[in-house]
């Protein structure tokens, strides 16, 4: 029987070896998409590992080398299932796993700059690993084919029951007091008991010297009553084991009785303390002294006075010393502490089965309701809390109830609230790091950029792109959506614009290219818009490409002039069935700026800036803006251009990024074209460099020097090395001769195109090359092409945002462009 499981294709390997450096990015590019048509990998995983590797393959060259030689190693092996790429070099170390995914409280708190691309890696692959070592470093990069590479996050901890919370807090509770109470009651025992010993040695003291007082009155040593004496003190120490000694002193300190034979009648020096309890001043003899021997520390002696019976005045005639073992009254206490340990146990014990039954009664219809309330808030529980028996708590549940559909919608807002906040800190963040740090220095031109971050997310996003060392690329966009979406989608168009504007001067097919490369990847409903400029230093062309952005704006120096530039295009990301329809929409244009030219792109955060009533910046105080500091530097420009934006708002806050680019063309245009050619006429004719390498070192194509060359020999060097096509003039009319003609139109409704161009040229309102057809397309554009239209318009006064916008510029001041204006013609 044939299997229908489809069997692996063999592993294939496939090698590429290149020297670290930007020019060969393209190759590498090309290299991973001609593998990956080899490993049949779909096109869209193949567009995410292109970009995937060309982030980590600009970072080598960028960072691991920093612009010292080197070389970058692809490895890339799949057998159908998936594939992995490994990138080897032998550049600065870089360990990925360093680097975390973005995060709001890292981007806020320690205002760290990087991880994106590591980011995307991780997005866009499956697993990413890193291996850092004397021979070089590897980065592994590994795709599984038709499978989701995402880690399914494993489950929290279980939530501890209400019940177990109060059962174990009641037990800390418990055993807190009762240990408190142990070591209070053991304290006071302690004392207790010391305190007993003392009394109870005292009043054996007390009787052992009623009997020594006829022996020491008549002091007659080895009498029957002093034999008698000694026999009761050892009689004594055999009934007290728990006595150490005792002796009979007389005043003198000399020993009459002991229970050792050798100290009778020996002479002892008493301790100071009873020396000072006997005879010191206010002395009351009666009261005994305790003294614990410092020697050893095992004992203490107790000495009790023996007063002479019959004196008017308490005298001491001697002194009865017993000492009481150290031992004996800690074995006391430790049996005391025995027995209240247990007892402490015992109600330790009782008191926490209590409290166990006590907490189960009481907090189970508690817990009940708090489960409850605990689902409503997570959202995992939508019926209203039932009953529990309990009637108290029946009665919360009831009241709970009725406010359970306000604090549901509540929650969810306020968590959404917290959500998007969150998102827009790091899509911030990341919106930050996305901007150039600098702007380029391109040889003839100026580059001015201006940056305001809005209050809330909007989008912008604006960049300097290098196509080959002679051209580069100025691109400004908006995305459409707010938050982490929007930012991780210009992180994409970002990448894609980069990588596919290496080497293509063309912008349309540049855009066109990006557009198929993140339309899939786009969330449904976003869009970008956009508009792309290519500069290039040599020829003095610029062309640009839009995708459905505002319109450029060409300021011209000298005439004083201002234009609207909207080539045709639709925004980037709008998914339709025909998915060569970007490409087909989308045209190009091409300029030659003279000196003092300057081009604006910005984004609709300038014009919608609002101040405190409301009221946008609008149009008519850009371009106002325009002619006013234009003749300044491009950098000049924007600066000026934000305090006026600063001052208009007066610090309200904005909804919407504020970006601008300005390009600013700074030489004669004519005479850096004839100085080149000059330069190539010398290096051929003078140096003798072949003409192929001469053309190539001044990046002008070999046909230019033949065409010159004819030139040359017919009118000379002077003439021979002009321009042989003047620069055309602008096909459309300026703003201001927009103002004119409509003005015109007010007046003479009948006047058609050629009438108009006659009266124009005539009042002097246009420049001398303004076309009859620039007059027409002018019409068109407003809708007045026909007699009909124009004579509505004049009567009664329809107006058009251009035709205000028109005449705010023709009076070359801050107006309302909402006010209409007329003029005569």
């Amino acid at each position: 029987m044939l299997s229908l499981v489809p069997r692996p294709m063999p592993p294939r390997r496939f090698q590429l070896r290149v020297a670290a450096e930007d020019r060969h990015l393209v190759e590498i590019r090309d290299f991973v998409q001609d593998a990956g048509e080899k490993l049949l990998i779909p096109q869209k995983t193949l567009a995410q590992t292109k970009l995937a590797v060309d982030e980590a393959c600009t970072n080598v060259v960028r960072h691991g080398y920093k612009g010292d030689p080197g070389f970058i190693e692809i490895v890339i092996t799949g057998n159908g299932r998936d594939f992995s790429i490994a990138i080897r070099d032998t550049g600065k170390g870089f360990d990925i796993r360093n680097v975390k995914s973005p995060d709001l409280k890292m981007y806020v708190e320690t205002r760290k700059r990087g991880g994106l691309g590591v980011f995307l890696m991780n997005q866009l692959m499956d697993e990413v690993r890193y291996r850092s070592s004397h021979d070089g470093n590897v980065l592994t990069m590994t795709k599984r084919l038709g499978r989701s590479g995402r880690r399914r996050k494993g489950k929290g901890k279980p939530r501890k029951s209400l019940r177990f919370q109060y059962t174990i807090q009641a037990f800390g509770g418990i055993t807190l007091l009762v240990a408190l109470a142990f070591s209070a009651i053991h304290w006071r025992q302690s004392r207790v008991i010391q305190r007993d010993a003392i009394r109870q040695a005292q009043s054996t003291a007390t009787s052992l010297g009623q009997g020594a007082i006829d022996v020491l009155q008549s002091a007659e040593p080895m009498s029957p009553d002093q034999t008698h004496l000694g026999e009761s003190v050892r009689a004594l120490l055999k009934a007290h084991p728990e006595y150490a000694s005792a002796r009979v002193f007389d005043a003198r300190g000399r020993i009459w009785a002991s229970d050792k034979f050798e100290e009778l009648f020996t002479v002892r020096t008493l301790p100071q303390e009873v020396h000072a309890v006997a005879s010191g001043p206010g002395a009351k003899p009666t009261a005994p002294a305790a003294h614990v021997e410092p020697s050893d520390g095992q004992k203490r002696e107790v000495y009790q006075p023996i007063l002479q019976p019959g004196a008017k005045e308490p005298r001491a005639i001697g002194w009865v010393s017993i000492a009481v073992r150290e031992s004996a009254i800690a074995d006391e206490i430790s049996a005391a502490r025995i027995e209240l340990a247990t007892i402490a146990l015992f109600t330790l014990l009782l008191g926490c089965g209590l409290s166990a039954v006590l907490i189960t009664i009481f907090v189970q219809p508690i817990q009940a309701l708090s489960d409850s309330v605990r689902a409503i808030g997570e959202g995992t529980m939508v019926a209203d809390i039932g009953t529990s028996g309990n009637e108290e708590i029946d009665e919360i549940a009831r009241a709970f109830n009725e406010v359970t559909a306000k604090f549901r919608s509540a929650q969810s807002h306020l968590m959404e609230q917290e959500r998007l906040q969150q998102e827009m800190q790091v899509a911030q963040e990341i919106q930050q790091m996305l901007l150039p740090r600098k702007v380029p220095e391109l040889d003839g031109f100026e580059l001015g950029s201006l940056y305001q971050a809005a209050k809330e997310v909007g989008g912008d996003y604006y960049d300097f792109l290098t196509v080959d060392e002679r051209t580069v690329g100025v691109v400004v966009a908006d995305v459409s959506g707010k938050g982490v979406p929007g930012s991780l989608v210009m992180t994409m168009i970002r990448t894609a614009l980069r990588m596919e504007a290496r080497g293509n001067r063309s912008a349309s097919d540049v855009m066109a290219k990006m557009n198929s490369f993140v339309t899939e990847d786009m969330k449904k409903g976003m869009f970008v818009t956009m508009f792309y400029v290519v500069l290039d230093s040599v020829n003095r062309v610029v062309t640009y490409a839009s995708a459905g952005h505002n319109p450029m704006i060409l300021y011209r120096g000298e005439t004083n002039a201002t234009y609207f530039l909207k080539p045709k295009g639709i925004p980037v990301g709008i998914n339709v069935p025909d998915e060569q329809l970007f490409r087909k929409t989308i045209s190009v244009e091409k300029l030659t700026l003279q000196q003092d030219d300057m081009l604006v792109i910005y984004t609709d955060g300038i014009t919608e800036a609002m101040n405190s009533e409301r009221e946008q910046f609008g149009e008519a105080r850009l371009l106002t803006a325009i002619k006013k500091h234009g003749h300044g530097t491009a950098q000049e420009f924007a600066d000026a251009l934000n305090q006026e934006i600063r001052e208009f708002t007066g610090g309200a806050p904005q909804n919407d990024d504020i970006t601008l680019v300005a390009i600013k063309e700074k030489v004669p245009v004519e005479e850096r074209l004839e100085a080149n050619r000059r330069e190539l006429f010398r290096l051929i004719d003078v140096e003798g460099v072949p003409i192929a390498e001469a053309c190539e070192r001044l990046k002008v194509a070999s046909s230019t020097y033949y065409r010159y060359k004819r030139r040359v020999s017919e009118l000379g060097d002077d003439a021979g090395l002009k321009q042989i096509r003047p620069t055309p003039p602008m096909a459309r009319a300026s703003l201001e001769e927009e103002a004119a003609i409509l003005d015109i139109v007010r007046v003479e409704p009948l006047f058609g195109a050629k009438r108009i161009h006659e009266v124009l040229h005539a009042a002097k309102r246009c420049r001398d090359d303004l076309s009859e057809r620039a007059v027409y397309a002018t019409l068109k554009r407003h809708g007045l092409n026909r007699k009909e239209k124009r004579l509505e318009f004049a009567q009664t006064g329809t107006d058009t945002r251009m035709a205000r916008l028109a005449q705010a510029i023709r009076s070359d001041g801050p107006a309302n462009p909402t006010e209409s204006g007329g003029g005569e013609a």
